[in-house]
């Protein structure tokens, strides 16, 4: 069984679709961001950077969305093409532009007093317009490939 270190509004809710769409029994472990659970040394031996989420699969513990999803990938084939699939190409490009671009603009729009100073409004709707940019790419290629994300 999975162990899933989540917390609302982070990037542990992908995970927990492809657990669902997989059929896969789970666990969830709410990481209290309000109290700072992610800096516990209990969670840092988890997962040294911190971040969320982190999957435990047995003796396997997993950090980063991207990582994570690759690994369920290749764990379970029905959550993407195989590896000697030609469609695994299209599925890896757009989970990592996902993982690597879309979220870290969503990072930076729901947190931007991390990342900017002041003035903070013009940050955030600048990272606004680029997530708007990213999620237009995304539904494109979902329209040309339906089956780019999901086997």
């Amino acid at each position: 069984m999975y162990k899933l270190h989540y917390a609302p509004d982070n990037a542990s809710l992908i995970i927990r679709f492809a657990l669902a769409e997989l059929g896969l029994d789970y666990e969830t472990v709410l990481v209290d961001r309000a109290r700072r659970a992610q800096d516990s040394l209990a969670y840092r031996a988890i997962t040294p950077t911190g971040l969320i989420p982190a999957l435990q699969a047995g003796s396997t513990t997993l950090f980063e969305t991207g990582a994570i999803l690759l690994w369920l990938s290749e764990q379970h084939r029905d959550l993407a093409p195989a590896p000697n699939d030609p469609a695994r190409g299209d599925f890896l490009k757009w989970l990592f532009f996902i993982a690597n671009t879309l979220h870290a603009d969503m990072r930076l729009h729901f947190y931007p007093e991390r990342y900017a100073a002041a003035p903070i409004d013009a940050f955030q709707n600048a990272t606004h317009v680029r997530i708007i940019g990213h999620l237009t790419l995304v539904q494109t290629a979902m329209r040309q490939s339906p089956h780019i994300f999901w086997t």
